[in-house]
């Protein structure tokens, strides 16, 4: 049987009582739900406060001279949002946070589109000659949304031979 000390430990929320409950469907006997102000604390020290205000996009590192953003991290870090935002719809007090986290990752999947909008004139090269030189670009200047390397620089591309 979990204590308090350790049901708090493991993730589960500390405002609960720690008891083991049966199911009513069931009769099984259960720990008690995960909290999800835990797992919304966890996002927020470790996604949402690195989210680039002007573009949406989620750095690479954490570091403050680190200025670019991966279109596969943007896109993990704002499936991790919605998820939890999720998560918190189905509750009955919320308090803002499903709208909070929504936002964020609606705000990251405009900077990508935004960031893809500006290589339009690439996919219609790619369309005339499909080559890895007219590619899109995967990475982008957190603050701007411009391209970090080009492709004789870096082949960081979305398609390779």
């Amino acid at each position: 049987r979990l204590t308090r000390k350790h049901a708090s430990s493991r993730g589960y929320c500390p405002l609960r009582d720690g008891k083991i409950r049966e199911s009513p469907k069931s009769g099984l006997r259960s720990q008690p739900p995960f909290c999800l102000s835990h797992s919304l604390c966890l996002v927020k020290t470790t996604v949402l406060n690195y989210q680039s205000p002007t573009t949406g996009l989620f750095p690479v590192k954490t570091c403050s001279t680190c200025k670019e953003a991966k279109v596969r991290d943007s896109l993990y870090c704002a499936a991790g949002a919605w998820a939890l935002a999720m998560a918190y719809r189905r509750t009955d007090d919320d308090m803002g946070r499903t709208h909070e986290l929504e936002h964020s990752a609606i705000k990251c999947m405009r900077g990508i589109l935004y960031c893809y909008m500006r290589q339009a004139d690439k996919v219609e090269q790619f369309k005339q000659d499909p080559s890895p030189s007219k590619c899109l670009h995967s990475v982008f200047n957190v603050d701007t949304g411009d391209e970090v390397y080009s492709y004789s620089d870096h082949h960081h591309l979305q398609v390779s031979q």
